[in-house]
């Protein structure tokens, strides 16, 4: 009859059995509500390399967080800015820098005739302008939509009657609000300076400084408060999205001071450093300067160098007051 193993067996038996685990990490940070990370899953690894191209092309991520809507969405609003971006830096030259080193209008539209086939061509300013900036409303948008049906859902709100009652739309920044006024500002230069000359001459091809300079001397109480209103808020949100890509959020949404309601920090104690305070202070200074002084300079030479050149001459002048008499919506105050 074979013996029971002692205690001390047991112990050693056990102790050799044991596996060594090598340490996991922990994570840091808590998934975001606002962005739908907290219905992400974790995805199995592939147990072979993806062989076909279809297959590699759908393991790539390309640098988004996962794929769900607000990730794609995300992307497109970002990526969308790239090629407009180059237009606007391309057109604040021809605008505002070279009428102010020329102080002249015809000698700055050589410089415009010099640029006019990048930017002007039918099919190359669909693609850097008129597509991307399509996009990149219509991704915030839809972003802004799903965020509020999300929370909708999350709070338990089912009926229209329900959702109105509570305000479940993200609290709107101030980057968003410029791009909201912006729009239609940036719609009535489209239709003054494309829309209009494309129904009179079937082109732009006309359309300069010179015309602006008439237009402005034509109506210049109409003019230079819009343009004033249109370059100020135009730079300010440029500037303000190519900041916020970098990660110095000074247009976005913010915690107002001393409010921890809904917050991590409020619960655990932890307040922003001193630290902290005086980055963000500098980020929004910095921020806020390059674009006080962008609007400035874009202001000095659109409306203190073209502004002030007068009304056209001769069969020029001619074809423009039919232009600008025939813009839709507001031909009248032209």
């Amino acid at each position: 009859m074979a013996s029971l193993p002692t205690r001390d067996e047991i112990d050693t038996k056990s102790i050799l059995s044991m596996q060594e685990l090598d340490p996991s990490p922990v994570a840091e940070t808590f998934p975001d509500i606002e962005p739908g990370d907290y219905q992400q899953k974790l995805q199995p690894k592939p147990e072979s390399p993806p062989n076909s191209w279809g297959e590699r092309f759908a393991a790539v991520k390309l640098g988004l967080r996962g794929q769900n809507w607000d990730s794609w969405l995300s992307a497109l609003q970002r990526y969308s800015t790239y090629p407009p971006s180059l237009f606007v830096a391309l057109h604040f030259a021809n605008t505002s820098l070279i009428p102010l080193a020329t102080r002249s209008v015809p000698e700055s539209e050589t410089y415009l005739l010099l640029t006019r086939p990048i930017y002007q061509s039918p099919s190359l300013e669909h693609a850097i302008l008129t597509l991307p900036i399509l996009v990149h409303i219509a991704s915030g948008i839809c972003l802004r939509n799903i965020r509020s049906s999300r929370r909708a859902r999350l709070y338990g709100a089912e009926t229209r009657t329900q959702r109105s009652a509570l305000t479940f739309w993200p609290r709107m920044s101030l980057q968003a609000r410029l791009g909201y006024v912006f729009t239609p500002l940036l719609g009535t230069h489209v239709l003054v300076n494309r829309v209009a000359p494309l129904m009179v001459d079937g082109g732009s091809s006309g359309i300069g400084l010179g015309y602006v300079a008439h237009g402005i001397a034509r109506s210049p109480v109409f003019w230079n408060i819009y343009y004033l209103v249109f370059v100020t808020v135009g730079v300010w949100h440029v500037v303000g999205g190519l900041a916020s890509w970098m990660g110095w959020r000074v247009t976005t949404a913010q915690k107002t001071r001393g409010s921890k309601k809904g917050s991590l920090e409020g619960y655990l104690g932890y307040g922003e450093s001193d630290q902290h305070i005086k980055r963000r202070r500098r980020m929004w200074w910095t921020v806020n300067g390059i674009a006080a002084l962008g609007a400035s300079l874009w202001l000095a030479g659109a409306l203190g160098v073209v502004g002030r050149a007068g009304l056209g001459s001769g069969w020029e002048a001619t074809n423009w007051n039919n232009i600008y008499s025939q813009v839709p919506a507001i031909g009248s105050w032209l």
